[in-house]
Protein backbone atom coordinates (compact mmCIF):
# COMPACT_ATOMS: atom_id res chain seq x y z
CA UNK A 1 0.00 0.00 0.00
CA UNK A 2 1.38 3.70 -0.99
CA UNK A 3 1.76 6.50 0.97
CA UNK A 4 -1.36 8.58 1.57
CA UNK A 5 -2.34 11.36 -0.41
CA UNK A 6 -1.41 15.07 1.04
CA UNK A 7 -4.60 16.50 2.57
CA UNK A 8 -6.19 19.71 0.51
CA UNK A 9 -5.63 22.28 3.55
CA UNK A 10 -1.67 21.16 3.66
CA UNK A 11 -1.23 21.47 -0.02
CA UNK A 12 -2.81 24.81 -0.35
CA UNK A 13 -0.77 26.02 2.82
CA UNK A 14 2.45 24.74 0.67
CA UNK A 15 1.30 25.94 -2.10
CA UNK A 16 0.49 29.87 -0.49
CA UNK A 17 3.82 29.49 0.85
CA UNK A 18 6.34 28.49 -2.55
CA UNK A 19 3.83 31.19 -4.91
CA UNK A 20 4.90 33.89 -2.01
CA UNK A 21 7.94 33.35 -2.55
CA UNK A 22 8.14 33.44 -6.09
CA UNK A 23 6.04 36.49 -5.98
CA UNK A 24 7.67 38.53 -2.87
CA UNK A 25 3.83 39.06 -1.53
CA UNK A 26 1.46 36.80 0.42
CA UNK A 27 -0.49 34.29 -1.63
CA UNK A 28 -4.18 33.16 -0.50
CA UNK A 29 -6.11 30.84 -1.90
CA UNK A 30 -9.91 30.26 -1.60
CA UNK A 31 -12.65 27.62 -2.24
CA UNK A 32 -16.20 28.75 -3.29
CA UNK A 33 -18.56 26.82 -3.79
CA UNK A 34 -21.21 29.32 -5.05
CA UNK A 35 -20.72 32.54 -7.12
CA UNK A 36 -21.33 35.65 -6.03
CA UNK A 37 -21.08 39.16 -7.51
CA UNK A 38 -17.33 40.04 -6.31
CA UNK A 39 -16.64 36.45 -7.46
CA UNK A 40 -17.63 37.32 -10.86
CA UNK A 41 -15.89 40.46 -11.33
CA UNK A 42 -12.09 38.84 -10.28
CA UNK A 43 -13.07 35.97 -12.60
CA UNK A 44 -14.02 38.39 -15.24
CA UNK A 45 -11.27 40.72 -14.38
CA UNK A 46 -8.82 37.94 -14.98
CA UNK A 47 -10.43 36.91 -17.95
CA UNK A 48 -10.34 40.34 -19.58
CA UNK A 49 -6.48 40.98 -19.21
CA UNK A 50 -5.79 37.30 -20.49
CA UNK A 51 -8.08 36.68 -23.24
CA UNK A 52 -9.25 37.77 -26.48
CA UNK A 53 -12.99 39.19 -26.60
CA UNK A 54 -14.27 36.62 -28.35
CA UNK A 55 -13.15 34.33 -25.79
CA UNK A 56 -14.41 35.82 -22.40
CA UNK A 57 -17.30 34.33 -20.40
CA UNK A 58 -19.94 36.78 -19.42
CA UNK A 59 -21.81 37.41 -16.64
CA UNK A 60 -24.51 34.97 -17.34
CA UNK A 61 -22.08 32.00 -18.53
CA UNK A 62 -20.95 32.17 -15.05
CA UNK A 63 -24.12 32.38 -12.76
CA UNK A 64 -25.66 29.76 -15.26
CA UNK A 65 -21.89 27.50 -14.34
CA UNK A 66 -22.35 28.34 -10.92
CA UNK A 67 -25.91 26.83 -10.64
CA UNK A 68 -24.53 23.15 -11.82
CA UNK A 69 -23.84 20.46 -9.46
CA UNK A 70 -20.97 20.25 -7.42
CA UNK A 71 -19.99 23.50 -8.38
CA UNK A 72 -16.07 24.85 -7.23
CA UNK A 73 -14.39 28.30 -8.21
CA UNK A 74 -10.81 28.10 -6.83
CA UNK A 75 -9.23 31.83 -6.44
CA UNK A 76 -5.87 32.67 -6.30
CA UNK A 77 -4.85 36.40 -4.99
CA UNK A 78 -1.24 37.98 -4.27
CA UNK A 79 -2.08 40.70 -1.73
CA UNK A 80 -5.60 41.86 -2.92
CA UNK A 81 -5.58 41.50 -6.42
CA UNK A 82 -7.01 38.26 -7.68
CA UNK A 83 -4.38 36.40 -9.97
CA UNK A 84 -5.82 33.11 -10.92
CA UNK A 85 -8.70 31.25 -11.16
CA UNK A 86 -10.05 27.95 -11.67
CA UNK A 87 -13.86 26.47 -11.36
CA UNK A 88 -15.54 23.15 -12.74
CA UNK A 89 -17.96 21.07 -11.23
CA UNK A 90 -19.86 17.30 -11.68
CA UNK A 91 -19.09 16.04 -15.08
CA UNK A 92 -22.04 15.06 -16.31
CA UNK A 93 -21.07 12.26 -18.69
CA UNK A 94 -19.69 10.70 -16.40
CA UNK A 95 -20.55 9.49 -12.89
CA UNK A 96 -17.86 9.62 -10.36
CA UNK A 97 -16.44 12.40 -12.67
CA UNK A 98 -15.36 16.37 -12.26
CA UNK A 99 -14.91 18.39 -15.46
CA UNK A 100 -12.38 21.06 -15.31
CA UNK A 101 -14.91 23.67 -17.01
CA UNK A 102 -12.28 27.19 -17.09
CA UNK A 103 -9.00 28.44 -15.48
CA UNK A 104 -6.69 31.71 -16.29
CA UNK A 105 -3.48 32.95 -14.83
CA UNK A 106 -2.43 35.99 -14.85
CA UNK A 107 1.42 35.20 -13.65
CA UNK A 108 3.00 32.40 -16.24
CA UNK A 109 5.79 30.21 -15.88
CA UNK A 110 6.18 30.76 -12.02
CA UNK A 111 4.16 27.28 -11.46
CA UNK A 112 0.82 29.37 -10.91
CA UNK A 113 -0.89 27.13 -13.18
CA UNK A 114 0.68 23.69 -12.15
CA UNK A 115 -0.03 24.49 -8.88
CA UNK A 116 -3.57 25.51 -8.88
CA UNK A 117 -4.08 22.79 -11.14
CA UNK A 118 -2.63 19.83 -8.75
CA UNK A 119 -4.70 21.54 -5.91
CA UNK A 120 -7.77 20.96 -7.93
CA UNK A 121 -6.94 17.27 -8.44
CA UNK A 122 -6.37 16.96 -4.70
CA UNK A 123 -9.53 18.62 -4.00
CA UNK A 124 -11.53 16.25 -6.33
CA UNK A 125 -9.90 13.54 -5.06
CA UNK A 126 -10.70 14.08 -1.27
CA UNK A 127 -14.29 14.67 -2.42
CA UNK A 128 -14.95 11.68 -3.07
CA UNK A 129 -14.59 12.01 -7.23
CA UNK A 130 -12.86 9.52 -9.37
CA UNK A 131 -11.78 11.05 -12.49
CA UNK A 132 -10.86 14.77 -13.72
CA UNK A 133 -11.65 15.68 -17.54
CA UNK A 134 -11.69 18.97 -19.44
CA UNK A 135 -11.61 20.46 -22.73
CA UNK A 136 -8.66 22.15 -24.47
CA UNK A 137 -7.21 23.13 -27.61
CA UNK A 138 -3.60 21.59 -29.11
CA UNK A 139 -2.35 24.88 -29.17
CA UNK A 140 -3.66 28.55 -28.11
CA UNK A 141 -3.18 32.01 -29.95
CA UNK A 142 0.33 32.20 -28.03
CA UNK A 143 1.51 29.40 -29.92
CA UNK A 144 1.63 27.21 -26.33
CA UNK A 145 1.04 23.73 -26.57
CA UNK A 146 -1.86 23.01 -24.34
CA UNK A 147 -2.62 19.38 -24.95
CA UNK A 148 1.10 18.66 -24.04
CA UNK A 149 1.16 21.15 -20.97
CA UNK A 150 -2.10 18.55 -19.92
CA UNK A 151 -0.52 15.06 -20.78
CA UNK A 152 2.65 16.21 -18.91
CA UNK A 153 0.32 16.41 -16.14
CA UNK A 154 -1.13 12.93 -16.08
CA UNK A 155 -3.95 13.38 -18.31
CA UNK A 156 -4.60 11.55 -21.59
CA UNK A 157 -6.45 12.47 -24.77
CA UNK A 158 -9.63 10.93 -24.74
CA UNK A 159 -10.79 12.34 -28.27
CA UNK A 160 -10.67 15.51 -30.63
CA UNK A 161 -13.64 17.35 -32.12
CA UNK A 162 -13.64 20.10 -34.25
CA UNK A 163 -15.92 21.66 -32.37
CA UNK A 164 -14.35 21.68 -28.38
CA UNK A 165 -11.19 20.21 -28.95
CA UNK A 166 -9.12 18.02 -26.94
CA UNK A 167 -11.26 16.02 -24.22
CA UNK A 168 -8.53 14.97 -21.91
CA UNK A 169 -8.87 12.94 -18.70
CA UNK A 170 -7.08 11.26 -16.10
CA UNK A 171 -7.95 8.83 -12.97
CA UNK A 172 -7.78 10.12 -9.69
CA UNK A 173 -6.03 7.54 -7.40
CA UNK A 174 -3.73 8.20 -4.47
CA UNK A 175 -0.66 7.57 -6.87
CA UNK A 176 -1.19 10.33 -9.48
CA UNK A 177 -2.20 12.67 -6.24
CA UNK A 178 0.98 12.10 -4.74
CA UNK A 179 3.19 12.08 -7.80
CA UNK A 180 1.24 15.55 -8.81
CA UNK A 181 1.73 17.02 -5.02
CA UNK A 182 5.76 15.92 -5.25
CA UNK A 183 6.23 16.66 -8.50
CA UNK A 184 3.92 20.56 -8.70
CA UNK A 185 3.98 21.33 -5.14
CA UNK A 186 7.04 20.17 -3.30
CA UNK A 187 9.17 20.50 -7.08
CA UNK A 188 10.82 17.14 -6.25
CA UNK A 189 11.31 16.32 -10.08
CA UNK A 190 12.35 13.00 -9.27
CA UNK A 191 9.60 11.46 -7.69
CA UNK A 192 8.04 8.78 -9.41
CA UNK A 193 4.87 8.61 -11.19
CA UNK A 194 2.94 5.18 -9.44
Amino acid sequence: MGEEPPFFEEAVRRVEERLGGFLGETVKISIHLSIDRKLIDDVLGIDSRKFREELWYTTWDLIKRGEKEGFTLLLVRAGKEPIAFFFGYEDADLPGGYYGDYMASLNEGMGVGSSRFTLVHIYCYENGFTHFSCHSEEVDESGRKLREWYKARGMGLVKTTPEEGDLLRVELTSGHMNWMYHHYILGDKQYKRV
